[in-house]
């Protein structure tokens, strides 16, 4: 029962190494977005705005993004996302082992049945 316990403690520690090395993140969601007007007869499209939504202590927000900001949010938001799924995974993780280690010894009342 103890390799079980060892490679989840193991696999814990590298999530949390993981989630250390993450320096740079933002929270919400990264969007491109393009206007069309009509002009003279004719629809034009302007853009690309760049634009950065999501939800803060329970309150939206919605910022625009400079375009030359564009590629570093976007990695930004990718790492929140990534960060997300490890939290997601440290959580699964210290779940089973907390499962793992209130188990009781499976010997103790294997034979009486009533």
């Amino acid at each position: 029962m103890n390799s079980p316990v060892a490679g989840l403690q193991q696999q814990r520690e590298e999530i949390l190494k993981e989630m250390h090395s993450i320096d740079r993140l933002r929270r919400g969601a990264f969007s491109q977005h393009f206007l069309r007007r009509r002009e003279g007869g004719k629809i034009r499209t302007h853009g690309p705005y760049f634009v950065l939504q999501g939800y803060l202590s329970g309150k939206k927000f919605s910022k625009h993004i400079p375009a030359e900001q564009a590629a570093k949010v976007a990695v930004d938001v990718k790492n929140y996302q990534h960060f997300q799924a490890l939290a997601e995974r440290f959580v699964t993780l210290t779940d089973e082992l907390t499962r793992l280690e209130d188990q009781p010894d499976s010997k103790k009342n294997s034979g009486r049945r009533k």
